[in-house]
């Protein structure tokens, strides 16, 4: 592992009433310049930025014809000076936003566009906003996060490429730690390799002339091609200029996103260091859920009706699609083969083996002779990930919202990214996990065997379910654009809260004693791989964050918090409206308030946007006033048991100032 450093300055806080009180007042000043505008209100601020967190709009603006993304550029133009308002200087500077082409559409018919912050052509780290607008088209508010510039930037940097790639080597090279006891978040002893890669000469393969200069640099001993690109990074309260470099060790053992300082006040400084990737007509004979429960034929693709879930859209007529292309275990979602590493790590997978069936009367069919061999490893692997992608589309993980395919059918956004699954002989990085790229390229999951038990995670519903969950919360959290979206402590906590919450609920709905721990068969232990059983007892909350066991660099633990939220509220849910429309309603306002999300959000922010997502299908008639109060106040139940009351309160997505509060709102008193 090498250490990670993130050099961001979050003790420096802005959040005060007099700023949000000056600020309101600015916001008052313009809104009457904005036609339609009644009102513009700001509700809190970044403490780090000093930014409006949200920015609520109030219109009577009537739909006419233009594009979402065309409305969301001419809000955001509108709003550029209240987002930009320094009360320090009595100035608004002007904010330049550059939008994802993908918009995304909730279950309820609420459309999210979301924006990228730069400054004069060069984009500022993990600084975005997200406009969104409500089922009959009126924008509704802007959230996310901008930096406020107080000073120019000069975007000329003090050093080249070639010299920043070097020190961020270098770094590599100087602080790669070797701690035998670590263990992955299958609770499984992370394998050591020596890192190795100081003679690297950097050689460029290509530049693009624009300011940001993005760059592609020869792999040389690293795994991948780098690519970089300047950005400007905020420090709080001032912004630096930087290279941005994406780096993948050999045998992708681990890849890292590296930001070195190239302005003049100490060129070369290593200013963010973290690993990014992420360590979950035809029939077949398939473990359903583990070895455990033995092997079962079935169809491929299976039917609707076996699905739990119930589709939040009309679906595609001919959905869903055939698993299979042809007769090897390769179709449009996923692309499943196993790879003889003959090694105690992760290799490149080389040659790679597909699975292929019999054709037995017409009837493509694979039957593996060794209910252990790697056949079956193969077979499995391809079943969880196709079904798990017809899951989520049925829950509106659609094409425009991102997902993993070949080939997009509807003949919208970007296709070419099904998902690359792999089999290893031997064991891979972190047990088992998922890369997964920006929307157009291929998410690659690799399943290996775990070395205290001889288990392979590719026949564990538990293990692929929640690596491939993540790849879908990674595409829908900030837009399937956003390759950062999930990276900031909090946010990477429910990365693995939401993965172990759907890994789960998806296998408890047919179950009729519920599963509360995950890992139980793939680890040989009984009790699972997390510290806490996820059940009604779950002991902590979300006012433990940065302390004890959930402090930074602790993702698993935070992620356990999160996990426990949501399945107490999926079993509220229960209580109130039974098995089947419970899970159906928490499943989609979660997915529906990802869709909601803005980049890099707090636990609160996912709060907020799932009670919002429930508001929204009571505003499109999807459910009834009577049932959208019951699902409300359980909701809040569930957030103010566990410290996420109305008032609670943190810095962001970061560790520091948390608050938390166990109150209801007033009304639910």
């Amino acid at each position: 592992m090498i250490r990670e450093v993130d050099k961001r300055n979050y003790s420096y806080n802005n959040n005060d009433n007099e700023r949000v009180r000056l600020i309101n007042g600015f916001a008052e000043a313009i809104s009457e310049n904005i036609p339609d505008t009644t009102s513009i209100n700001i509700s809190n601020i970044n403490p780090i930025t000093g930014s409006p967190a949200m920015v609520t709009i109030n219109n009577n603006e009537e739909s006419d014809g233009r594009s979402f993304i065309t409305r969301a550029i001419d809000y955001m133009q509108h709003t550029s000076a209240v987002l930009s308002f320094s009360p320090e200087t009595g100035v608004a500077t002007e904010a330049e936003f550059v939008p994802d082409p993908n918009v995304i559409t909730t279950s309820a018919g609420v459309s999210i566009v979301h924006l990228h912050q730069h400054y004069r052509g060069i984009p500022i780290f993990q600084m975005s906003r997200t406009v969104r607008f409500s089922g009959n088209g009126t924008v509704e508010d802007i959230v996310g996060d901008n930096v406020i510039f107080n000073e120019e930037i000069n975007v000329m940097p003090e050093i080249d490429v070639n010299s920043a790639i070097k020190k961020a080597n270098e770094y590599m090279n100087l602080h790669h730690q070797v701690d035998e006891d670590a263990k992955d978040g299958w609770g499984q002893p992370i394998h050591h390799t020596d890192l190795n890669t100081s003679s690297y000469e950097p050689k460029i393969l290509v530049t693009f002339p624009t300011v940001a200069r993005y760059t592609v640099l020869d792999q040389g001993e690293f795994g991948d091609y780098i690519p970089a690109n300047l950005v400007i990074f905020h420090q709080n309260p001032n912004s630096r200029l930087a290279w941005r470099f994406i780096i993948s060790l050999k045998e992708m053992v681990a890849q890292y996103e590296v930001i070195v300082a190239a302005d003049n006040e100490q060129p070369g400084e290593i200013l963010y260091f973290k690993q990014i990737s992420r360590h979950i007509k035809a029939k077949g004979n398939i473990y359903e859920t583990n070895p455990g429960d033995g092997r079962t034929m079935v169809l491929f693709p299976r039917p609707l009706m076996d699905y739990p879930v119930k589709p939040v859209t009309e679906l595609p007529s001919d959905f869903p699609k055939d698993w299979v292309n042809e007769t090897e275990t390769i179709g449009n979602s996923t692309e499943a083969v196993f790879c003889d590493s003959n090694s105690s790590t992760l290799q490149v997978c080389s040659p790679a083996t597909h699975l292929n069936g019999n054709v037995v009367n017409g009837m493509v069919t694979f039957d593996p002779s060794d209910a252990t061999g790697n056949d079956q490893k193969i077979l499995n692997i391809f079943y969880f990930c196709n079904y798990m992608h017809d899951f989520f589309y049925m829950l509106g993980f659609d094409e425009k919202a991102g997902n993993f395919q070949k080939i997009n059918s509807s003949g919208i956004e970007n296709a070419g990214d099904s998902v690359r699954a792999r089999a290893y002989s031997g064991p891979v990085f972190g047990t088992a996990n998922m890369s997964t790229p920006v929307d157009g390229q291929s998410p690659i999951m690799r399943m290996g065997i775990v070395a205290s038990n001889n288990r392979h995670t590719a026949f564990d519903a538990d293990v692929v379910f929640h690596e491939f969950t993540h790849g879908v919360t990674n595409r829908l959290a900030g837009g399937p654009l956003d390759f950062g979206s999930l990276e900031q402590p909090q946010c990477n906590g429910m990365g693995e809260g939401w993965s172990d919450y759907f890994a789960l609920t998806i296998q408890n709905y047919s179950r009729n004693v519920e599963k509360v721990v995950t890992g139980a068969w793939v680890s040989g232990n009984p009790n699972g791989i997390r510290h806490f059983k996820y059940d009604d007892n779950f002991p902590d909350h979300f006012g433990k964050l940065g302390t004890g066991r959930y402090r930074e660099g602790n993702e698993h633990e935070i992620g356990e918090i999160w996990c426990a939220i949501l399945m107490y509220m999926n079993r509220r849910f229960v209580e109130k409206f039974g098995k089947d429309k419970g899970y159906n309603l928490a499943w989609r306002i979660v997915v529906d308030g990802l869709k909601r999300s803005r980049s890099n959000p707090s636990f609160l922010d996912a709060r907020s946007d799932i009670l919002k997502a429930l508001e929204d299908l009571k505003n499109a008639g999807k459910i009834s006033a009577e049932d959208y109060s019951a699902a409300r106040h359980s909701a809040w139940k569930t957030f103010s048991k566990f410290g996420m009351g109305p008032n609670a309160r943190s810095a962001g997505a970061s560790l520091v100032g948390i608050v938390a509060d166990f109150e209801l709102p007033e009304d639910l008193h």
